[in-house]
């Protein structure tokens, strides 16, 4: 038998939601709300960028796949405190790694543009730097005595950072230069 739930449950139609973080119902525009939100908007931005992937770019598929991966764990290390600690230093290091392999020589700032795939990971980079800021907005006080929630903060800061790398890998692969700005 087919079961189907429903996406909608009327409960929000007061302007609240359920936060499990905050432990219930809080207003939308609520910084727990916030974060949900920027985990949504980048990890759907990754997505739209992986769809416009040619085949032949399968490595890059998998490392966008395994960023959405780290940047769920990430953010649920973080909403549950440390108690569900799913990030590591070895993931960090793998961001690190990513980025390492990927980058090639840019002059000075890149201006997003080139192949759509690569501009669409341009665009899920600023937002995955978006989710970096609400969370620590939301989290600033604990960041310092927690080793765990830093973990996990430095897996949003790295994913940026490989995001970069992966833009400017994608255009040269697939013989688009970035355009640059001098200032």
């Amino acid at each position: 038998m087919d079961v189907r739930f429903k996406v909608y449950t009327k409960t929000g139609d007061d302007g609240s939601s359920f936060s499990p973080l905050a432990g219930g119902r809080v207003p939308k525009d609520h910084p727990t709300m916030e974060l949900s939100g920027a985990l949504d908007e980048a990890v759907s931005a990754i997505g739209f960028a992986r769809s416009l992937l040619p085949g032949e770019l399968g490595d890059v598929d998998r490392e966008l796949s395994r960023i959405q991966v780290l940047l769920f764990s990430a953010v649920t290390t973080l909403e549950t405190r440390g108690k569900r600690n799913l990030v590591s230093d070895d993931d960090v290091k793998w961001m690190e790694d990513v980025s390492d392999a990927r980058m090639e020589d840019v002059e000075l700032f890149v201006v997003p543009s080139g192949h759509p795939a690569a501009t669409a990971i341009h665009v899920a980079r600023a937002v995955t730097r978006r989710l970096e800021r609400v969370a620590v907005r939301v989290f600033r006080e604990e960041l310092s005595s927690d080793p765990g929630l830093h973990t996990a903060l430095s897996v949003l800061n790295r994913s940026s950072s490989a995001l970069f790398a992966l833009a400017v890998h994608v255009n040269r692969r697939l013989g688009y230069r970035e355009e640059t700005f001098r200032p």
